[in-house]
C-alpha cells in the first residue's frame, strides 16, 4: 500500500482526530472516485434510478482540522458543515431519488464542541439532513410489529457509541427531553427527526425492541428494504452497567429474518445498515471476492446471511471498504465504509427494475471531502451556524489551560508497548487515586496532545468518555493475571496493550498463552508478589469488563473516584511545565529486554 493512504487509513482506524496526512494528490486520485460495480445478467428498460449516499462514524466531529500535506501544501479536509455541502450538492441533483444513510457513531467519543452539550448539536445538524418529510421520533413506534414504512429520505442505525452514556441518555437524545444537569445546546432538546433503526437490541426484562429493525421507503414506485444492526459486541465496548439493561443479539439471525420480511411487503431491494466492517480489503476491488477474502467481523456477519442483501453501508472499523463480498445464495452485497470524522462520504447507484422490484445494477464510489475545492469550499450554512453556536456556548470552558507541552504526546497504536501520552494518562490516574497500580485501555485515549497549551477542550479530545475511576484491592496474582489477558485469544499476534503505571514487566508472544509475562516489578522495584495485596486503579469501563478485561472482577473494596480527564487535568496543574513527553521502558518486549 502507497505511504500516503497507509497513514490515512491507519489514522483514521486509531479514531483521533489526526492533524497531518503525506501525498494528498495520491489520496486524491486513490479514494476520491475509483468505482466498483455490479451488473445482472439482463437489464430491464425502465428502471428505476435511486442513488444512496453512507456516512458513518462522525464522532460529533463540528469542526474542520484534519489537514492532508502533500506537494501542494496542507489541505484541510472534513468537518461537519463541510461534509453537509458535499452531501447537499449530491441531494440536489435529484431529492425524490435520493436517500442519505448513516451507519451509526455519528454520537459518542465526541469532540468537546459536541460532546460538552450532550451532542445535541451533531444530532442538531443531522437533523437538518431530514426534511420536512421526517417528523419528530416517537418511542411508541419501536414496538410497532414489521417495517416501519416511512418518506423520510435520511435513516440512521446506532453505533456502540450511542449507548455510552446508557439507554435513558440514549432516548433523550432520540425522543427530546432535557438533559438531568440542566446543560444542553440552547432550549430543551427538542428531539431527533431521523428514523433509527437497531433489529439486534431488546430490553432484557421485557424482550422489547429498543428500536425498530427495519424500515421501507419508496421511491418512484420501487420498494427499498433498509435493515438496521450494530454491533453484538457493544457490550464489551461500552462500560458493562450502562448496557445491563439491554441485550444484543447476534446480527445475521436476526437480519436474515428482517430479510424475508421485507420481502413480504414487496420490497426487494434491500439494504443493510450495520455498524460494524471490514479491516481488509480496503481498497476498491472490481469483481466479487472469492469465498473468506474479507477481513473483519462484518465478514463474518455476511458468512451467516442466506442471501438478498444488495448494499452493505457499514461503519465501526473506520476504515475505506468498496467491495463485492459473496453471500450464500444470489448476488453478491456491495459492501462500503466511507472512513470517518466526516472525511468522506460514499455515493451508491442502483438500478430497480419497476416490475420485479429486484436490482438489476449497484456501483459505488467513496469520495473525500475536502474542504478546499468543490461544494467544500462553501460550508453549509445551517450546519455552520450550529458550529458557531457550539463554539462561542463552550469557549470559556474549552480554552481553560492547565499548562504546556514542549512538544507533541503522542498516544501511538494500540499495539505499541508504551506510549507517551499512555505513560502521562496512567501516571495522572494512579496519583489521583494514590494507588500503587494504576492501568488504563489504549482505546480510551482518543487523540493525541499537540505541542503548546494544554486546554480543556485539547484534554476532553483525548479522554472523551468521561470514564470514572475504581480504586481496589488485588492480589500480585491478580495483577498478573489482567496483563496475561493482553495477549489471550485473537488478540496475541497483535495485542491492545494497557497502559500501566507503578509496574515494569517484560513480556514474549512466543511462549504459551497464559505465560507470557516473563518477569514484573511493582512500584516499590521488586518483583511483584502473587501473595501481597496492592492498591490498583483501573477505569470504570474496563474494571466492568470492557474490552473483555474479565481480570478484574477479582478486585476487592472498589471506591468509585473522579473522571479520568478530572485526574489528568489535576495531575497537570501539579507538573512540572512545560510537559516534556517521556517514555521509559516500563513495558517491553523479551528481545529488547536482553
Amino acid at each position: 500500500m502507497p505511504r500516503g493512504l497507509a497513514i490515512l487509513l491507519t489514522g483514521l482506524l486509531a479514531g483521533g482526530a489526526v492533524r497531518a496526512y503525506e501525498d494528498g494528490e495520491l489520496l486524491q486520485r486513490r479514494l476520491g472516485a475509483a468505482e466498483v460495480s455490479w451488473h445482472a445478467g439482463s437489464s430491464t428498460a425502465d428502471p428505476v434510478h435511486v442513488r444512496l449516499l453512507g456516512i458513518n462514524d462522525l464522532h460529533g466531529q463540528l469542526e474542520t482540522h484534519i489537514k492532508v500535506a502533500g506537494s501542494d501544501g496542507s489541505r484541510r479536509v472534513g468537518g461537519a458543515a463541510v461534509l453537509m455541502s458535499y452531501l447537499a450538492a449530491e441531494r440536489d441533483q435529484d431529492p425524490a431519488h435520493t436517500l442519505t444513510l448513516i451507519a451509526g457513531d455519528s454520537i459518542g467519543a465526541s469532540s468537546l464542541l459536541s460532546g460538552l452539550l450532550h451532542d445535541e448539536p451533531m444530532l442538531a445538524i443531522l437533523n437538518g439532513l431530514a426534511g420536512r418529510d421526517c417528523p419528530a421520533l416517537r418511542r411508541e413506534t419501536a414496538a410497532a410489529s414489521g417495517p416501519m414504512l416511512t418518506r423520510c429520505r435520511t435513516i440512521a442505525t446506532v453505533g456502540n457509541h450511542e449507548f455510552d452514556h446508557g439507554p435513558a441518555e440514549l432516548e433523550r437524545q432520540l425522543y427530546g427531553g432535557a438533559h438531568t444537569d440542566g446543560s444542553g445546546f440552547g432550549r430543551r432538546w427538542e428531539g431527533s427527526h431521523v428514523p433509527t433503526l437497531a433489529s439486534n437490541v431488546r430490553w432484557r426484562d421485557s424482550e422489547r425492541p429498543f428500536l425498530p429493525a427495519s424500515a421501507i421507503v419508496e421511491v418512484d414506485g420501487a420498494r427499498i428494504g433498509i435493515i438496521g444492526a450494530v454491533t453484538a459486541q457493544t457490550p464489551a465496548l461500552v462500560s458493562h452497567d450502562r448496557v445491563a439493561a439491554l441485550r444484543f443479539d447476534a446480527e445475521a439471525p436476526l437480519i436474515n429474518a428482517a430479510v424475508k420480511e421485507l420481502r413480504a411487503q414487496g420490497a426487494h431491494a434491500i439494504v443493510l445498515l450495520i455498524h460494524e466492517g471490514l479491516l481488509a480489503p480496503t481498497n476498491p476491488i472490481p469483481a466479487a471476492l472469492a469465498p473468506g477474502e474479507a477481513r473483519g467481523r462484518l465478514a463474518e456477519v455476511l458468512g451467516g446471511l442466506d442471501g438478498g442483501v444488495d448494499v452493505v453501508v457499514a461503519g465501526h472499523t473506520h476504515q475505506l471498504n468498496n467491495v463485492l463480498v459473496p453471500l450464500r445464495e444470489g448476488p453478491p452485497a456491495l459492501v462500503v465504509q466511507a472512513r470517518s470524522y466526516a472525511t468522506a462520504y460514499s455515493v451508491i447507484d442502483l438500478s430497480i427494475d419497476r416490475r420485479s422490484g429486484a436490482v438489476t445494477d449497484k456501483s459505488a464510489r467513496v469520495m473525500t471531502t475536502w474542504a478546499d475545492e468543490g461544494p467544500g469550499r462553501y460550508p453549509d450554512r445551517a450546519a455552520a451556524r450550529v458550529v458557531s453556536k457550539a463554539a462561542r456556548a463552550t469557549a470559556s470552558v474549552r480554552n481553560k489551560s492547565f499548562g504546556s507541552a514542549a512538544s507533541a504526546i503522542r498516544r501511538g497504536a494500540a499495539s505499541d508497548p508504551e506510549t507517551a501520552l499512555g505513560n502521562l494518562v496512567a501516571d495522572a490516574e494512579r496519583a489521583a487515586a494514590g494507588a500503587e497500580i494504576g492501568f488504563t485501555n489504549a482505546a480510551g485515549i482518543r487523540n493525541d496532545l499537540e505541542a503548546g497549551a494544554l486546554t480543556h477542550g485539547a484534554l476532553y479530545d483525548a479522554l472523551p468518555f468521561g470514564n470514572h475511576l475504581i480504586r481496589m484491592t488485588m492480589s500480585g496474582a491478580e495483577v498478573l493475571a489482567v496483563l496475561e489477558q493482553q495477549f489471550e485469544g485473537g488478540r496475541a499476534a497483535l495485542p491492545a496493550f494497557l497502559r500501566v503505571s507503578g509496574l515494569r514487566y517484560v513480556y514474549d508472544l512466543t511462549r504459551p498463552s497464559g505465560n507470557r509475562v516473563l518477569a514484573a516489578d511493582g512500584v516499590d522495584g521488586r518483583p511483584l508478589d502473587p501473595a501481597r495485596r496492592y492498591t490498583v486503579v483501573a477505569n470504570d469501563y474496563i474494571v466492568g469488563g470492557g474490552d473483555r478485561y474479565s481480570a478484574f472482577a477479582a478486585g476487592h473494596e472498589a471506591t468509585p473516584l473522579m473522571t479520568d480527564l478530572e485526574a489528568l487535568e489535576t495531575y497537570l496543574t501539579l507538573a512540572p511545565q512545560p510537559l516534556q513527553p517521556h517514555l521509559d521502558g516500563r513495558v517491553r518486549a523479551f528481545a529488547t529486554a536482553r
